[in-house]
């Protein structure tokens, strides 16, 4: 309850489990390039590479350390079914959607980028005039924390999705890509496309119904959206009404719950959402 596996290590060393900055530039530098294991091997044997004081001397050494690094969320893939028939099975690619969250939240990149708890900003201090910046300046992130246990912590959802081309060439096949982000991370770090803040969470099918009213495919491809985005988003939504213990980029393990405050999408999406 108090920490997670490596919380102990990461209050004095955030590189953890490398022994600092130096040490993990070199772990990066070496992974990146082409070098094999044996070359790597006999460049970490030199007189000069031993003086830099490394925490590992192999290749299978730096390897174990990089599997003691915490694991980003994998893909499943799963068959949808349809009460209607359709030209080709309904396939649905997704990763955990809390996953995604926990991975966004203990992301070291995010230290000292997230805000914990709502805030107020204020020009002077009569308190005249109030700034709105980020999400936790807003009135809305203050009715959301009466409404948690006391000492918990929000982590507000944002997704967007929108139908994409997949495949040009072969096939011309369109989804509906869902990306889920933190509204905690600050806004000019989170609006960076450098920062990644933004995780590829579901790949939403769009199935060609078999129906004999044209009409009515619309309404069953909406209906399909609906039903995957439920199956996708049933951990938050688990998460906003229980909570969760999450640790955040320092290693402080927070309880944390998960509303959905933003969703991102162009008018005929928003239509979707809203309307069936």
């Amino acid at each position: 309850f108090d920490m997670d596996r490596h919380a102990f290590h990461r209050q004095t060393n955030m590189y953890y489990p490398f022994a600092n900055f130096g040490d993990w530039e070199m772990a990066n530098f070496l992974l990146q390039s082409n070098l094999s294991m044996r070359e790597v091997d006999n460049y970490l044997s030199l007189s000069m590479t031993k003086k830099m004081l490394l925490s590992f001397w192999t290749a299978k050494e730096l390897h174990g350390c990089i599997e003691d690094l915490p694991k980003g969320p994998c893909w499943k893939v799963r068959i949808v079914p349809t009460c209607h028939l359709t030209t080709n099975p309904v396939q649905l690619y997704w990763r955990d959607s809390l996953e995604c969250i926990e991975a966004l939240f203990n992301h070291l990149f995010y230290a000292g980028k997230m805000d914990y708890s709502p805030f107020r900003v204020f020009t002077a201090a009569e308190r005249v005039m109030r700034v709105y910046s980020e999400w936790m300046s807003s009135n809305g992130a203050w009715d959301l924390q009466t409404k948690v246990p006391i000492g918990s912590t929000l982590c507000g959802v944002i997704l967007s999705s929108d139908k994409t081309n997949i495949t040009n060439i072969c096939g011309g096949k369109v989804a509906h890509p869902l990306l889920i982000s933190l509204a905690n991370i600050r806004m000019n770090v989170r609006n960076k496309g450098s920062s990644h803040a933004f995780l590829l969470t579901t790949l939403m099918p769009i199935a060609e119904f078999i129906y004999p009213v044209m009409r009515i495919h619309s309404v069953l491809e909406a209906r399909l959206f609906h039903a995957c985005l439920d199956f996708v988003l049933e951990p938050l939504k688990k998460a906003a009404q229980f909570g969760r213990m999450m640790a955040d980029p320092l290693g402080n393990v927070r309880f944390c719950f998960t509303p959905l405050v933003s969703y991102i999408v162009d008018t005929p999406e928003a239509c979707m959402l809203a309307c069936v």
